[in-house]
């Protein structure tokens, strides 16, 4: 039995700001729950690009939001607000 032909929904490429300000957002809530150093070895992540991220300096990537997901126990589709 094959699959259809069909490609499955994925992540956009880049975030979008209304995406990147849901990431900081929620990561700002974890971070705040927890030590930065904490924080930011949960993501795998430094701490300096955490706070860069979160201070709003750079944007997040797809990945680090899926870290954000993964750490906060939420669905990255519900976390860039991204219907499933």
């Amino acid at each position: 039995m094959s699959l259809p032909d069909i490609d499955p929904p994925s992540v956009p490429a880049v975030l979008s700001d209304e995406q990147n300000a849901r990431v900081r957002a929620r990561l700002e809530r974890f971070a705040r729950g927890t030590s930065v150093r904490l924080a930011a070895r949960a993501l795998g992540y430094s701490r300096r690009y955490m706070q860069a991220v979160i201070a709003g300096e750079i944007r997040a990537s797809v990945h680090f939001a899926a870290q954000v997901a993964r750490v906060t126990r939420i669905d990255l589709d519900a976390l860039i607000g991204r219907p499933s």
